[in-house]
């Protein structure tokens, strides 16, 4: 992943925001994924019930949404480069991941305002940026 900054060109139908993160996994290694950058979420983050069963290192309460049940977890976003290595909480959809999917197949889910505000981010008519504070 490399570098204190991400220049993401906006992709999709509709064009659509986005960042990589990276997370460490229960076996020691690490998951990149693509995840929809969406400020109206006030999740840090939603994945796959898949990922978060490679990446939970603790538990925390599920909580209701317009999706259904959004199955919780302590996560360990893994992006020292950027000043991101802590355990965060996040959540997991696979109904959530699926509409993130409808606008491009790489998105593996959400990037909600909490995680966003981690950094600084912002965009311009071409791309989407995020990048170390």
């Amino acid at each position: 992943m490399g570098g204190t900054e991400q220049n993401n060109p906006y992709k999709g139908r509709p064009l659509r925001p986005w960042i990589r993160v990276r997370l460490a996994t229960n076996a020691g290694t690490f998951l990149e994924l693509e995840l929809l950058a969406d400020t109206g979420n006030p999740c840090a983050l939603i994945v796959s019930r898949a990922s978060m069963a490679s990446v939970k290192v603790g538990r925390i309460p599920n909580a209701s949404s317009n999706f259904g049940i959004l199955r919780g977890g302590r996560i360990r976003l893994a992006m020292p480069e950027m000043g991101l290595d802590r355990t965060i909480v996040g959540y997991a959809s696979d109904e959530v991941c699926q509409v993130a999917r409808a606008s491009h197949a790489d998105f593996q889910g959400l990037a909600g305002l909490p995680l966003l505000r981690m950094a600084e981010y912002g965009g311009d008519a071409d791309h989407f940026w995020f990048k170390k504070r």
